[in-house]
């Protein structure tokens, strides 16, 4: 299953604006682009920063394997919540208070 990346643009100028499988992209730092994912691996070899696969509540991983993995650690920008949530290994949870969302 393919999913969205959610990435931060190079600090390098030259590098903050590019075209990828017809699509442009452009950000600057402190911002966050949401791509698909597989335009996010090509900005990943130009110099972006992944973060975490991303999507709605109902896109978040549950298998235990595969690239998208629900593994202890595992990371999903949860775009429902707007928000970074990590698992547990049983539960997704926010980082930031450790409640289970």
């Amino acid at each position: 299953m393919a999913m969205n990346w959610r990435l931060f643009p190079p600090v390098a100028v030259r590098e903050q604006t590019r075209t990828v499988n017809g699509r442009t992209y452009t950000g600057t730092p402190g911002s966050v682009v949401t791509v698909p994912e597989q335009d996010g691996q090509v900005l990943q070899a130009n110099g972006w920063t992944f973060v975490a696969p991303s999507g709605p509540t109902s896109a978040r991983p549950v298998g235990k394997t595969g690239l998208y993995a629900a593994h202890r650690g595992a990371q999903f920008f949860d775009e429902a919540l707007g928000k970074l949530i990590v698992f547990d290994g049983q539960t997704w949870r926010d980082p930031l208070n450790g409640n289970a969302v």
